[in-house]
């Protein structure tokens, strides 16, 4: 008998976080043992209650988190994970939580160039969006994001996950991320990983 695929949530900070995973999402790379639902928490302050009604109503089998870890001392980042370890009542964030030190930015270009952003600024990080990107004065606006989003491939996903084994997964370090871990976990075939960590909270 065919295996049930194990429901994924991803709880993201907001629409462009949304709108970049919905496009790795519509690659078709991640694997087909996993069903995968995307929910937009719209601010990082919201994640926590989402988070834990997500969880409440059974919703998933696993439900992790995507987000930026913001600006140093990266107090609300800080204060996610905490809340979210409060409401298990042990440490378990550095299991679900995947970040991105400055800003998601920093992933989507790593698609198009090896990139170390310093800043979460978009009027900073706006002319290696432009010339990485074609796009003008980046806002995230909607049809902004769209004009990024529709530039990533199948081709340049890997190109990207090559760029990011570059970069620490210490949050404190600028820039640095460990939503590669996420990305090899629904790639995998072999489900198991969902139970292990799900048997930790």
């Amino acid at each position: 008998m065919k295996r049930r695929p194990k429901r994924i949530t991803i709880i993201c900070e907001g629409y462009e976080e949304f709108d970049y995973l919905m496009a790795l999402l519509h690659l078709g790379l991640w694997n087909e043992a996993y069903t995968i639902r995307i929910k937009n928490a719209k601010s990082l302050t919201n994640i926590p209650p989402v988070y834990q009604n997500e969880f409440q109503n059974d919703n998933a089998d696993l439900i992790v988190v995507f987000c930026d870890t913001e600006v140093y001392p990266y107090d609300q980042f800080k204060s996610v994970c905490d809340k979210i370890d409060r409401f298990h009542d042990k440490r378990v964030s550095k299991y679900i939580v995947f970040f991105s030190n400055p800003c998601t930015m920093q992933v989507q270009l790593s698609h198009f160039a090896p990139v170390q952003l310093e800043s979460n600024s978009k009027h900073r990080n706006s002319p290696i969006i432009r010339q990485l990107t074609g796009v003008d004065n980046y806002r995230a606006r909607d049809e902004q994001r769209r004009l990024i989003n529709r530039q990533i491939t199948r081709d340049n996903y890997y190109y990207m996950k090559g760029n990011l084994e570059q970069l620490s997964r210490d949050y404190k370090v600028k820039p640095s991320t460990n939503f590669l871990t996420l990305l090899n976990y629904l790639e995998n075939p072999n489900p198991s990983w969902v139970t292990r960590i799900a048997k930790k909270l």
